[in-house]
């Protein structure tokens, strides 16, 4: 390791704080800001008629009651659908039910009692294509307050973030290496499978200027692991656990 003075890494709360919660549910959100998360990460897919709503896999079936393809729904249909169980296949109740917005995310961390970034993942391949970046960044304007990074696997996504918003932060996802990071990206984005064979890879990206995003960071021993390499964020489903282990040992 260089002789960097250790700092804190970032913690980043993976699709909200879903250990027992279920996946990208605002109450997820909202106990990962109690919990102390710096950051909210979440996923985005547009809907047949055009909103951007919180959602990792392609359909809906592993998380809802329903079945198909998010891009072939419209946001009433998917409205219609309970997301209420968790990923222990526990339901969580009626007040977990409904797919959540970008912008009701945006709303919850516009209104949190402290600064709170959010990490937006645009999912692609999709036949959306651009559309998904043109709708985020519409609503991103809205709320010039919430500090927010663009993440994506695809390069081509993140190019077009950087042609339609030059200034905004951008990670390059990756969980194999596939290459150099697009010039255009200042962070990338890491499994943490990958790191831990090869942490030498936290100091060389930080040479060339980049920082380093690693997830998904569930063990408390990863975690400290990783802040002692001077990682730049750690993205956890268990943002309480980390940031509580990270004090403890860091």
């Amino acid at each position: 390791m260089s002789g960097q003075a250790r700092r804190q890494p970032m913690i980043v709360a993976h699709r909200g704080s879903n250990e027992t919660l279920p996946e990208h549910s605002l109450a997820a959100y909202a106990e990962a800001i109690a919990l102390g998360a710096d950051a909210l990460e979440c996923d985005v897919r547009l809907t047949k008629d055009g909103h951007l709503v919180l959602h990792h896999d392609r359909l809906v079936n592993r998380t809802s009651d329903g079945v198909g393809a998010v891009s072939d729904l419209t946001l009433s249909a998917l409205k219609r659908l309970d997301f209420s169980v968790n990923r222990e296949g526990v339901p969580t109740g009626p007040a977990h039910r409904e797919i959540v917005t970008l912008p009701q995310l945006l709303e919850l961390a516009a209104g949190a009692p402290r600064p709170v970034k959010l990490c937006v993942e645009t999912k692609h391949p999709t036949r959306y294509g651009a559309r998904v970046e043109r709708r985020l960044f519409s609503l991103l304007k809205r709320y010039p307050q919430v500090e927010t990074t663009v993440m994506s696997f695809s390069r081509t996504a993140l190019h077009r973030a950087r042609v339609m918003s030059p200034d905004t932060p951008l990670v390059w996802l990756f969980q194999y290496p596939l290459g150099p990071p697009p010039p255009f990206a200042g962070t990338i984005g890491v499994d943490v499978r990958l790191v831990k064979k090869r942490t030498d890879m936290i100091e060389r990206a930080h040479r060339s200027g980049r920082k380093v995003f690693v997830w998904t960071v569930n063990d408390p021993a990863d975690a400290v692991m990783l802040a002692r390499h001077n990682v730049d964020a750690i993205i956890s489903d268990r943002p309480g656990v980390i940031r509580e282990a990270l004090k403890a040992k860091v």
